[in-house]
């Protein structure tokens, strides 16, 4: 199923509701830039949620991935789902949630509160990127289940996530602490890293059969431990 348009949501609806096996794809984790070459596979949900399984480095560097240690700012950067997503999940309309949130962080912060409506697919890869947002003095970046989240993370922003995301296994889900959110160490961060390249792939990964094995396999893997060395 690729995608979140209408008939996608129906088929994982229905799926869901027969408990009928389905691999989702949609964009990639990490890597895209003017071209969508990368491109996410999930069995049986919209994004990978769950521990940090171990892989190898070795998809990294071609993904483009580097640590960023964390940066400090003073804004909060909103980035409001789309429409199909809060849809998906039963949830308000963009404009309703983002209100809330808002009112919900007023309640433990003074900080000044910025809004970013997601960007056509154009403006997102030339003048209004989430890099170029992230860079303007932010503090933490909240959303519900973007992959903003991790491009935050990747620019050494923390973020929060109110909703089934990938990154809540390394990141804050609590708005409370918004004032000292937490951010992953480098260890902790290059594994999470490690793993979604593994979530993620090429159309000739697809076509080769590498996408349907690795995911496929990925319950069959142990988790990553970080006291191992």
């Amino acid at each position: 199923i690729r995608g979140l348009g209408g008939g996608s949501r129906k088929a994982i609806n229905k799926c869901r509701k027969t408990a009928r096996t389905f691999y989702a794809i949609d964009t990639g984790y990490f890597g895209n830039t003017k071209t969508k070459w990368v491109h996410r596979v999930t069995k049986n949900n919209l994004q990978y949620i769950g521990p940090i399984v171990e892989r190898d480095s070795d998809r990294l560097k071609m993904f483009g991935y580097k640590y960023k240690k964390r940066k400090l700012g003073s804004k909060i950067l909103i980035c409001p789902p789309s429409q199909k997503v809060m849809d998906l999940f039963n949830q308000p309309t963009p404009e309703a949630w983002t209100k809330q949130v808002a009112r919900d962080l007023k309640t433990f912060t003074d900080r000044e509160i910025e809004i970013r409506l997601k960007p056509n697919r154009t403006e997102r890869v030339t003048n209004k990127t989430i890099q170029q947002a992230l860079a303007d003095d932010v503090h933490c970046l909240i959303t519900y289940n973007s992959i903003a989240a991790i491009e935050a993370m990747m620019e050494g922003i923390p973020a929060i996530v109110l909703g089934q995301n990938a990154a809540s296994v390394i990141c804050e889900t609590n708005l409370e602490n918004i004032e000292k959110p937490i951010f992953p160490i480098k260890d902790t961060m290059d594994a999470f890293m490690c793993h979604l390249s593994y979530c993620q792939f090429t159309i000739p990964e697809m076509e080769s059969g590498f996408a349907w094995r690795t995911v496929n396999e990925t319950s069959e893997l142990p988790l990553w431990d970080p006291t191992k060395k």
